[in-house]
């Protein structure tokens, strides 16, 4: 990563992914993970759209994105708009369980047809897990 900040929050989730994995097998010497993780935790707070009027409508990154309990190194720079993200998802849950999908695949409506469902399953287990670990389920 350079000075600069990433623009692709699902590239930000693979240097955060790879952080986490060095850390866990105590690969420190391949690369500074402290300098890495100092570089995330500004990313972080940089990626999360702050404007949570779009959330509902827009394809943007939500602070679940990138973590799900006040654990997390990323939260305390993100408390108030992570603590947001709880009483957003119990907000906008549906009533078959689910949450809308912000997005879709436009030129392969078919294949959106099917795959619409997975991705709500996904959003299920993301949303329950992130209000799991704020302690709100």
């Amino acid at each position: 990563m350079n000075q600069g900040f990433l623009g692709n929050m699902h590239t930000v989730l693979c240097y955060i992914r790879l952080m986490q994995y060095a850390e866990e097998v105590g690969a420190d010497d391949i690369f500074d993970n402290n300098a890495l993780k100092a570089k995330l935790i500004k990313q972080v707070e940089k990626s999360i759209t702050r404007n949570a009027g779009e959330w509902e409508t827009s394809y943007v990154c939500r602070p679940s994105q990138f973590f799900n309990s006040k654990e997390s190194i990323f939260y305390i720079n993100n408390k108030e708009i992570a603590d947001f993200e709880c009483d957003f998802i119990i907000k906008t849950q549906l009533d078959d369980g689910s949450w809308n999908i912000t997005w879709n695949w436009a030129d392969y409506p078919e294949e959106w047809a099917v795959s619409k469902n997975w991705w709500k399953s996904n959003g299920i287990i993301t949303n329950l897990l992130y209000l799991k670990g704020f302690k709100k389920i």
